[in-house]
């Protein structure tokens, strides 16, 4: 080797040497720094567990006192769990001044009096002015505040404080130590991190309590609202039968010109309103002082028609009536006092309605209103009934008859103008700021008017399902009412397969989403139907909605259509939760739903079914359902399909 190579060695020796002295003084220097970086981490680590068993916004419920209590129970069982050895105890000044101990853990608080928990001076005030107070304690030091000389008093040596104040009152959280030690020190980070949680406990119980407030305000003016709404058409309704009834008796009266065949006419028009089995004329025949049956009678065989009944037999209760011009009305006539048995048994009826026959000051005799069921009237029949009387008791006075039903028919006019006008407006008035209010919700949840938190992200999605579930109310009523107040189908050819199909293209997103197949199985061929696009596309899309919103994840929805002779019938079936026993009778009333409907959380507003119903019988067909609980349910309905051109009528 010569100078040259050696030389070469000599220099790469010694840069190794370098090179490994340099690693060497990195790896001392930065492990020191790498072992104390993950004890940080750890401690980090902890800190974020212990915020987020301190502070639970999903169990913060009821009003704020009661909120504020629990959070401080939940906190002080923490830090007792973290150290034992330290007594843990929270109190709390509302606005009003008032002083309550909220909780508290370990030692001795419990013989802590009330009085001594004051804001006004001391370890409290401090606390709750400065957001923390460290104190020794001692008999001496602790002259002139009430909480360190019963602290002092009790045996506790030390203490320290961490408080809050704000628009929800002032806090402070307070840990005390009986024996000298350096459990004190150690806990004060995680008091400190306690009382911020309490802090924020304190303010989101309270922003809780406004908003629930709130909502319960806007729930009730809203409930009332529907509920008026609800009467006043129910009202409406019953107005509508009252009035068509007086209409069938009017024609009744104007077409028969004989006088026992009006009386049967009306004997059968009354039947058919109350449901009644039996309805009798009982007019007094003065030669014999007796009420006697008219021909006519509605549900009485020819030799029923002979009954007659003394005016002297005030036992009877067409006697009573006849005598004091008060009606009569039993539930029970068979164990009714008030009637002579024989005579009701001769008639079979266990339910009774008696009204006098009026005619100004004058008694003609009585109207019978009998039913083979029990209970059977009620207020409403009776008033039905009654006006009815008064208006068979004046045959002779067309001209009176004529006056009052055109003066209840112009009623009528204006009931259903009003009633048209109350729904539409209603409507609209809903309408209007329910868009307005989803409008804006949607601006917010898109963070268009600024970032938003987890927690009113949520409060917000919640609240635009809720006016969307509402929007959908007031529009489901419109369209009832419309239906009920006699709204006309358009009836045209259609072909409503394709119906069908759009409607399943429309809910295969929700299926989707909620983990549900949904399938269409397409008729070959297809027949067209007459009917109206618009309400029997409502009529698919309410049984689709139904069959998915009721279908757990996982299951399926199969529709299909096929002829069935003169009619053409769509079937929606699912594998979803069934419709229990109990419910069946009902489930096409309006509002009402479905018992069972809490294993799926299946919002809704009971009112698709009834529409459903009504389109259905408006277009000459039916609706009906089979079902097995936990097992699923099939919908299926029928319309006429269209006459070809050409065709036999």
């Amino acid at each position: 080797m010569n100078v040259f190579e050696a030389a070469v060695v000599a220099v790469a020796a010694l840069l190794s040497a370098a090179a490994a002295g340099w690693w060497l003084c990195v790896f001392l220097h930065r492990l020191p720094l790498e072992r104390a970086l993950r004890g940080k981490q750890t401690e980090l680590e902890a800190a974020r567990a212990l915020a987020a068993r301190l502070f639970d916004a999903n169990a913060l419920s009821g009003r704020p006192a009661h909120a504020y209590a629990e959070a401080a129970g939940r906190a002080l069982d923490e830090l007792h769990r973290l150290h034992p050895t330290l007594a843990f105890a929270a109190a709390a000044r509302a606005p009003d001044g008032s002083v309550l101990l909220l909780a508290h853990r370990g030692g001795a608080w419990a013989r802590v009096p009330l009085t001594a928990l004051s804001f006004e001076r001391g370890l409290l005030a401090r606390a709750a002015d400065d957001g923390e107070a460290d104190w020794e304690l001692d008999r001496a030091g602790a002259a002139g505040d009430p909480l360190t000389e019963a602290l002092a008093d009790l045996g506790y040596t030390a203490a320290s404080a961490r408080g809050w104040s704000g628009e929800e009152g002032t806090g402070a959280l307070v840990a005390a130590l009986s024996a000298p030690g350096p459990e004190l020190a150690r806990a004060r980070q995680d008091v400190a991190m306690a009382a911020a949680a309490l802090r924020a406990a304190a303010a989101l119980a309270e922003r809780q309590s406004r908003l629930l407030e709130t909502r319960e305000r806007l729930q009730g003016g809203l409930t009332a609202a529907m509920e008026e709404l609800t009467h006043t058409h129910d009202r409406l309704i019953r107005k509508s039968k009252e009035v068509r009834t007086l209409h069938d008796v009017a024609v009744a009266l104007v077409s028969r010109a004989e006088r026992g065949g009006a009386l049967a006419a009306i004997g059968a028009i009354v039947a058919r309103a109350v449901e009644a089995d039996l309805v009798a004329f009982l007019t007094v025949d003065e030669a014999t002082g007796e009420l006697a049956t008219q021909p006519g009678a509605y549900g009485l065989d020819e030799e029923e028609m002979f009954y007659r009944l003394p005016l002297s037999e005030e036992r009877a209760s067409s006697v009573r009536v006849f005598k004091t011009r008060r009606p009569f009305v039993t539930g029970d006539a068979q164990n009714d006092p008030g009637v002579i048995a024989r005579l009701v048994a001769l008639w079979r009826v266990h339910s009774l309605m008696v009204v006098p026959l009026v005619v100004e000051d004058r008694v003609l005799g009585v109207m019978r209103v009998g039913s083979r069921r029990r209970n059977a009237f009620n207020s409403e029949a009776l008033a039905l009934v009654t006006v009815v009387a008064e208006e068979a008791a004046i045959l002779v006075e067309t001209a009176i008859l004529n006056r009052r039903l055109s003066e209840t028919m112009e009623q009528l006019t204006a009931l259903n103008r009003m009633k048209d006008e109350f729904v539409s407006t209603v409507s609209h008035e809903f309408k209007t700021p329910l868009t307005t209010i989803t409008g804006f919700l949607s601006v917010m949840i898109d963070g268009e008017t600024g970032p938003v938190t987890e927690q009113q992200m949520k409060f917000l999605q919640i609240a635009k399902a809720a006016a969307k579930r509402l929007a959908g109310l007031v529009t489901d009523l419109l369209d009832l009412s419309r239906l009920e107040g006699g709204a006309r189908m358009e009836l045209h050819p259609l072909d409503l397969a394709e119906l069908v199909a759009q409607s399943v293209e429309n809910h295969q997103p929700a299926a989707v989403e909620g983990g549900k197949t949904l399938s269409w199985d397409p008729p070959t061929p297809a027949p067209k139907v007459l009917g109206d696009a618009r309400w029997l596309g409502l009529v698919i899309d309410n049984l689709l909605s139904n069959a998915v919103k009721f279908t757990r994840g996982g299951g399926r929805i199969a529709v299909s259509a096929r002829a069935k002779g003169e009619f053409f019938m769509v079937s929606v079936s699912d594998d979803g939760i069934g419709i229990p026993e109990s419910d069946r009778e009902k489930l096409f009333e309006r509002f009402y739903r479905a018992s069972n409907r809490g294993e799926v959380n299946a919002p809704g507003t009971g009112l698709g079914l009834a529409i459903a119903r009504e389109v259905a019988a408006k277009h000459g067909g039916k609706i009906w359902f089979e079902s097995e609980v936990g097992r699923g349910t099939t919908f299926r309905f029928v319309v006429p399909v269209a006459r070809e051109e050409g065709s036999a009528s």
